[in-house]
């Protein structure tokens, strides 16, 4: 497979996965606020979202350059002015998708290209002005679906690999930083809080057929770090990121051919040998913060395996310095609609 190919189908699935994170969060974050009484607190209620986001500063920038920035939802779900926002997430996904037209299936296209079309109008900014659970209830169903038809309409082999990877190395990425926005006070949670972050992880009902003892700040903080069977914890995504990556280069599960193998199956190793006690004597955030810097390293091994050196095989001119993040990508995508 070419290594542009894989590179565009990994990140097509990785901004949808994002897409639809955000999406849960400033939905659930949304509700909550219509709770709250204090301007004061209406305020500090959205701050988690832009720290768990890392878009702290781009806030600030785009807020006193436009009003409609200033609305923290806005500004996570619709502004062109912020570049990890659910609309840009859904045209990069387009753009990367046009370019491996030919590697999706036609069911797929139409999903993405209606959704982009949607995010792109004016009827996306009045839903979310009268109507903003509606436009929420799309951005989740558009992914939902186009992930069934990831996984029904098209080939399982490699190129389907690749985009599992974007899918699963997101999907832990945002799953820890959602519950990472219980320590961003650094006070105990409240359980209206604990249930927002299982809310917006999409985890509520398998956490009440799992902890029958009640809702707690170390069950939430177990749950979604260690459950074996949710499809959003972090144990379980590293396992589904090390199956793959071993699926991609036929090496046998246990060994590792690449430095992405390596460092998947250290993390993976490190999650299945502690506990929660473990990490509470640590702090979670710190413990978070060092997954954080694993998951970006693992991302850049994947460039480097499986992107970056085949370029360099075939002699391709690249620039120097590449950023180790996936704002590289993002920075790729917004020059190619400019042309």
């Amino acid at each position: 497979m070419l290594s542009r190919v894989a590179d565009s189908l990994y990140w097509l699935s990785r901004y949808i996965e994002r897409a639809e994170n955000l999406a849960r969060l400033v939905e659930v974050t949304r509700r909550d606020s219509l709770e709250i009484r204090g301007a004061s607190s209406g305020e500090s209620i959205w701050r988690p979202i832009l720290f768990a986001s890392d878009l702290e500063d781009e806030y600030e920038n785009a807020a006193s350059d436009d009003e409609k920035n200033a609305d923290v939802g806005y500004f996570v779900t619709l502004s062109v002015d912020n570049p990890d926002s659910i609309r840009r997430c859904i045209a990069l996904a387009r753009e990367n998708a046009r370019v491996v037209r030919d590697q999706i299936s036609e069911e797929m296209w139409v999903e993405l290209n209606s959704i982009h079309l949607y995010l792109k109008s004016q009827a996306a900014e009045q839903d979310y002005l009268q109507d903003p659970d509606r436009l929420f209830r799309k951005i989740i169903r558009f992914s939902v679906v186009f992930q069934g038809l990831t996984a029904s309409t098209i080939l399982h082999d490699e190129g389907w690999q690749f985009s599992r990877l974007g899918q699963f190395i997101e999907r832990t990425d945002k799953t820890s930083r959602i519950l990472d926005t219980l320590t961003f006070t650094g006070d105990e949670p409240e359980r209206s809080e604990l249930l927002s972050v299982l809310r917006a992880s999409s985890s509520f009902a398998a956490f009440r057929k799992e902890y029958v003892d009640g809702v707690s700040f170390r069950n939430v903080a177990s749950f979604l770090l260690f459950s074996q069977a949710f499809p959003r914890s972090v144990r379980f995504c590293l396992r589904r990121l090390d199956e793959t990556l071993h699926a991609i280069s036929g090496v046998a599960p246990g060994a590792f051919s690449n430095e992405a193998e390596r460092l998947t199956g250290s993390a993976l190793a490190q999650i299945n040998f502690s506990s929660v006690d473990e990490v509470w004597s640590r702090g979670l955030h710190k413990s978070i913060d060092d997954l954080q810097v694993r998951l970006n390293n693992i991302g850049q091994q994947i460039y480097e395996t499986y992107v970056h050196l085949p370029f360099e095989i075939r002699n391709v001119t690249r620039t120097e310095g590449i950023p180790l993040d996936w704002r590289h990508q993002q920075q790729q995508q917004q020059q190619q609609q400019q042309q």
